[in-house]
């Protein structure tokens, strides 16, 4: 049985218990030939920390006598490089910094931090270096002190940073005047950097490696460091963390061999998570996409242990990137974004992707135009590159169903805050669900959310804001993939909820809705007389007779269409849902 590395940064661990390895080696040489100084950004959960991992056990020179036993049937140890075990490597990780509290607070803690890697590197290399360093508060000098001594043996220094930003991010989304006062002027971080840039120009420091999220504090500190080479967009990069499609189907044919499972089930097991995880793509050159891997060996590990699906696509350790989307929903133009990726299914399109944001970008919400929060939704991995059109602009939407869920979520959070309302769009939606009955479901669009669709202040409440509000209320990862706009038979459906392949054998249905909005001005009437009229008044209505008919027709292609695709394992329920203006809702099921 394969034995997933499912949240293990370690390398060692995973080659010395036998753990699932997937060889990137082959980048080692080519990150060496690209420069010394390099930035690599990927979102979270990535791999970035094994990969950083790996490059330190490369490089170690303490790891020099296990090199064959460490690297020896993976393709650099076939041909390493001549690097290879030269150096004292010095790991930051900026994740382990308490972001809390004042600058004298998080200097001090920063300060504690790096000092406390020299200790243990001291320890760590005592057959190799004997001297004794002088220790001072400020952690540049002590850095100094130490390459002084590094500098006078046959090795150099290789300063590897995990998650530069972390700590310096966490703090802006919460604090920015702390953020502030981190990064600019003398601030302690800026203060670092600045050190390590001397460094490395006065070749104190021979090689520099920094994973993080995104560019916003590289550039904040840019010119205490200036010198590092961004990779992150680069084509020949852009697997370098992530899983391939062939990698995936290789591991899901050995667990349903292992599982003694059909080669059916191999498929749709690749097709669930091709749906819900695939999609990533970082360079406009690239034409591959990748997997994330946690996510990936989350499902994986699982399938191997149980031989089933995990009941919840979506790991718990990702969750946190919905505070990504809070961040951009406290400004209209970013909750206005939000919503539209979710709302039209359409890509994302911009001339360019903005390769460095500065603190005042972040709090100047009200100049945050589409490329700049696209830019931030690329970096954090809601959206990823889809192509480019015949004009060369690039084109962005959400990788896959995960990200889509998150989507919804924090739409549902716009509409419904945490609380008692909650509990009855859940009734009513398992109403839907159960007994195939609607009415219940629309009653509570109808009663809860039409009024705050009619509060103009809420721009994006369209002639899609329904559909919006049907897709955030029914999305639902334990037995659905969830389409907004799928492309059927030549057009395209409102809505389509596909069951997913573990949840056919139970008492449920596909689902597909067509949604029409009828303006009042197109009836004439204004919303206090549509209010006052009764369900059959308003189904005589013109406008509302024309909208249900254009409905019924293209549900007809629809339901061909679908039933094309799934055969006989189709279990269709399809709704047609009439808005007439934000006043009043009508349905049927067909």
């Amino acid at each position: 049985m394969i034995k997933f590395p499912y949240g293990i940064a370690s390398f060692l661990k995973i080659r010395e218990e036998n753990l699932l390895y997937m060889d990137r080696t082959s980048y080692i040489r080519t990150l060496e030939e690209t420069g010394d100084s390099l930035l690599f950004i990927r979102p979270r959960r990535f791999g970035k920390s094994l990969w950083l991992n790996t490059l330190k056990c490369y490089y170690d020179v303490a790891l020099a006598n296990r090199f064959d036993a460490l690297f020896g049937d993976l393709t650099v140890g076939r041909e390493p490089t001549l690097l290879h075990n030269r150096y004292f490597v010095l790991e930051w990780d900026f994740s382990r910094i308490d972001p809390r509290g004042s600058v004298d607070d998080i200097a001090r803690r920063l300060n504690l931090y790096v000092n406390t890697t020299i200790r243990n590197l001291l320890i760590y290399y005592e057959d190799l270096i004997s001297s004794s360093i002088l220790f001072d508060e400020e952690a540049a000098n002590t850095f100094d002190n130490l390459l002084t001594i590094i500098n006078k043996t046959s090795y150099r220094l290789y300063l590897m940073v995990d998650e530069y930003d972390n700590f310096a991010n966490e703090v802006m989304f919460t604090d920015e005047k702390t953020y502030k006062g981190l990064v600019h002027k003398d601030g302690p971080l800026k203060t670092l950097f600045k050190a390590v840039k001397e460094f490395i120009k006065t070749r104190k420091i021979d090689r520099l490696f920094l994973t993080g999220v995104s560019p916003v504090v590289m550039s904040d500190i840019t010119s205490g460091l200036n010198i590092c080479e961004n990779i992150y967009l680069r084509s020949q990069f852009n697997a370098l963390c992530g899983l391939t499609k062939e990698e995936v189907r290789d591991m899901l044919e050995q667990i349903v061999k292992d599982c003694s499972l059909t080669a059916l089930t191999a498929d749709d097991a690749l097709e669930m998570m091709r749906t819900w995880y695939d999609g990533y793509r970082f360079s406009a050159d690239s034409a591959e996409r990748v997997y994330n891997p946690t996510l990936a060996f989350y499902f994986l590990k699982y399938f191997a242990k149980e031989c089933k699906y995990p009941r919840q696509m979506l790991d718990s350790n990702l969750a946190a990137d919905e505070g990504k989307l809070e961040y951009l929903g406290q400004a209209a133009s970013g909750r206005q974004t939000v919503v539209d990726v979710l709302q039209t299914g359409k890509c994302v399109e911009v001339d360019s992707l903005i390769d460095r944001f500065t603190l005042s970008d972040m709090l100047d919400r009200a100049g945050q135009d589409n490329t700049f929060l696209t830019s931030y939704l690329y970096y954090f991995g809601m959206l990823t590159l889809t192509g480019e059109t015949e004009q060369r602009t690039l084109l962005l939407a959400p990788p896959n169903m995960v990200t889509k869920k998150l989507y919804a979520d924090r739409i549902l959070r716009f509409l419904l805050p945490v609380g008692t309302d909650r509990n009855e769009a859940a009734e009513a939606v398992r109403h839907l669900i159960r007994d195939s009955d609607i009415n219940q479901l629309l009653y509570f669009v109808e009663q809860k959310l039409f009024p705050i669709f009619s509060n103009r202040d809420y721009l994006w409440m369209n002639e899609f804001a329904v559909k919006t509000a049907f897709t955030a209320l029914l999305f639902n990862d334990v037995n659905y993939a969830i389409y907004s706009e799928p492309e059927l038979s030549r057009g395209y459906a409102d809505l389509c909820l596909i069951l997913r392949p573990d949840a056919r054998p139970y008492q449920l249905h596909d689902l597909l809705f067509e949604f029409k909005y009828v303006e009042l001005k197109t009836i004439g009437l204004k919303g206090e007389d549509i209010r006052k009229m009764n369900e059959n008044e308003l189904r005589a209505l013109e406008p509302v007779v024309k909208a249900f008919s254009e409905a019924r027709t293209q549900l007809v292609r629809y339901e061909k269409a679908l039933q094309d695709q799934l055969g006989k394992k189709l279990k269709l329920r399809s709704y047609i849902v009439v808005a007439v203006g934000f006043e009043r809702l009508l349905g049927e099921r067909q």
